[in-house]
């Protein structure tokens, strides 16, 4: 569909100066309605720079861009309708995005470092109002104005708006468009799925698909389907935050069962879904998708790294489960993470150059020391750590990190990694903890575990950890006693 655009000169005065139906008397209005295609964030951007630079207002043309952008993503991404943007020039810039979808926005719960899921947020930080109105069964309208000189504002004033940005309705009700009609659904159930590494893996793929979208935007020979995608991420995802919201409400009191079992949070969960007979394309084309998307990411096409094997794994997984059962067949369970295939050989991405790093260090150190990358790959070992857990150093190198780490353990540190991956969390970095480590017999050994980061040439994440059982450790601190 090709954007048709349309001019309002000299509308009404709306009845206040800066709520949301602030509007100026004789202000020209421009309204285009673009489709829901990548490209359309940018036909709304080249809309703000013709009106503002006509108006002599361009002094508000980067807030104005990056909030008009954020709104006019989400709405290509989650509302799947066309899309009317307005912008308006008088007193302030107001610009509308308005999309036929009657579900309101709603803050997403990600970790503090996460960097998706604060679009909203990034708006209400950049615009002085912001707003939604027009809810209804027909659609909404989100709004915001900029142009008020707000120099005064104080860095932790910004920080509170980000932080408690809301957009709730000029509404008494949030309504939601009645159903179509009768749809035929059919019970799916994911057995044992591993919300922890399910919900690690959300944020990743909400950060791959938004990247997704801006770079379809430039290359049409991408084919991907971003708004079935969207559909099947959504009904998955909706259904473990909240099936562990239930679990926080009921477990948060109860003692936790022993040392065996990971933190609740981290607990496998049996899902109940009715799905739509006809969305079993949705969820193949997730996997498509995603395929695409982790494929641009390890080939240095997009700013976010690629998944982790475990994270790809559980998403194809669950994706296939879903169309098999639609199909008739009976559930099958996570198979687990403590698979042999989790532990083999991570290939290289492109450009791969380990060599810039002092891998040297690690290899003749006479401590037990392990180096690995940010692809949970072992790349250089100590002669004194190979020898703790029963292996040659050559039989270490190039495979994976979990092959140090307890089977029951294992989706527990690989959620953790991809959280750290995906928003920069550092809970266990520079913090010495006492883990247990898998020697190749199968036994375990408790160890202090210290891991420092560090980077490589090329802005390459690297992780040196320091593994000393803690019998040395108290040795050595006996010793020092005395």
């Amino acid at each position: 569909m090709a954007s048709v655009e349309r001019v309002d000169e000299g509308r009404a005065p709306g009845t206040s100066r800066s709520g949301p139906d602030a509007r100026s008397a004789g202000a020209p209005r421009r309204t285009v309605t673009l489709a829901p295609d990548p490209s359309s964030p940018a036909h709304a951007r080249d809309l703000l720079r013709q009106v503002l630079a006509g108006a002599g207002r361009l002094e508000c043309l980067d807030a104005a861009e990056l909030a008009c952008t954020e709104l006019v993503t989400n709405a290509v991404l989650h509302a799947h309708t066309t899309i009317d943007v307005t912008v308006e020039v008088g007193d302030v810039v107001r610009v509308e995005v308005r999309d036929r979808n009657p579900t309101l926005p709603s803050r997403r719960h990600y970790d503090p470092h996460a960097t998706t899921g604060r679009g909203l947020a990034l708006v209400a930080a950049l615009t002085d109002e912001h707003g939604v109105t027009d809810a209804g069964t027909a659609g909404k309208t989100m709004w915001f104005t900029v142009g008020v000189d707000h120099d005064h504002r104080t860095d932790d004033e910004l920080t509170s708006v980000w932080d408690a940005a809301e957009w709730d309705a000029d509404l008494p009700t949030r309504r939601q468009a009645p159903a179509p009609g009768p749809v035929r659904t059919r019970e799916v159930q994911l057995l044992g799925l591993p919300s922890g590494l399910w919900l690690a893996a959300r944020q990743h793929h909400d950060a791959l698909l938004r990247e997704l979208a801006l770079y379809a935007a430039w290359h049409d020979e991408l084919a991907v389907d971003v708004v079935a995608t969207d559909r099947a991420r959504s009904t998955l995802s909706g259904a473990v935050v909240a099936a562990v919201e239930r679990r926080r409400r009921t477990q948060a009191a109860e003692p936790p069962d022993g040392t065996t079992q990971g933190p609740w949070e981290n607990a496998p969960v049996d899902l109940t879904l009715d799905i739509p007979l006809e969305a079993g394309g949705d969820f193949a084309a997730m996997q498509d998708t995603l395929d695409a998307a982790e494929h641009l990411a390890r080939t240095g096409h997009l700013l976010a790294r690629p998944g982790l094997a475990e994270v790809v794994a559980v998403r194809d997984w669950a994706c296939e489960q879903v169309v098999a059962q639609l199909a008739g067949v009976q559930p099958a369970a996570w198979p687990g993470a403590d698979q042999e295939r989790f532990t083999r050989e991570v290939h290289p991405r492109q450009g791969d150059d380990l060599e810039a790093f002092d891998l040297l260090t690690v290899r003749c150190s006479s401590a037990c020391v392990a180096a690995g990358d940010d692809s949970n790959r072992i790349v250089a070992v100590s002669e004194p750590l190979a020898r703790l857990v029963g292996c040659a150093p050559e039989e270490l190198v190039g495979r994976r990190i979990v092959v140090l780490v307890p089977p029951r353990f294992r989706e527990a540190h690989v959620a953790g990694f991809t959280r750290h991956l995906s928003t920069g969390e550092v809970h266990v970095l520079g913090v010495p903890v006492t883990v247990p480590v898998l020697r190749a017999d199968g036994s375990e050994v408790l160890c202090r575990l210290l891991i420092e980061r560090s980077t490589a040439t090329g802005g390459r994440s690297m992780y040196v950890a320091s593994i000393e059982p803690v019998d040395e450790v108290a040795g050595a601190s006996d010793r020092r006693a005395v």
